[in-house]
């Protein structure tokens, strides 16, 4: 069984250590003791209104380029397929153009074979 007689000495002279440790603390380093809690700088009204709308605009101005960006690319493959689009036309054309020259160009060497007759 704790004896609690003891335990009731112990808490006083404990106690008293630490209000003399406190003590002697404050006459050896009074500007520690003294100094006041830090404390945040109240934010006047007007710089929450200012930094919510340079926010509210940056916001904007993200999605504004984010909806451009998308476009730009979109249209960038329309573009794109119709320049393969007349690619393809033109290859066809010129590969007709080409069968052609090559056909004339047959009948000439054989006509020029023949003694131009």
């Amino acid at each position: 069984m704790p004896n609690t007689g003891n335990d009731a000495q112990v808490r006083v002279v404990a106690e008293q250590v630490a209000d003399a440790a406190i003590t002697r603390f404050a006459s050896l380093y009074p500007e520690r003791v003294m100094e006041p809690p830090h404390r945040e700088a109240p934010v006047h009204p007007l710089v929450k209104w200012l930094v919510g709308a340079i926010a509210g605009l940056g916001a904007t101005a993200m999605v504004l380029i984010s909806g451009w960006l998308v476009t730009s690319v979109s249209d960038m493959g329309k573009t794109l397929a119709r320049m393969d689009e007349r690619q393809i036309s033109q290859a066809n054309s010129q590969d007709s153009r080409f069968a052609e020259i090559n056909r004339r160009i047959g009948r000439l060497e054989a006509y020029h074979e023949e003694g131009g007759k």
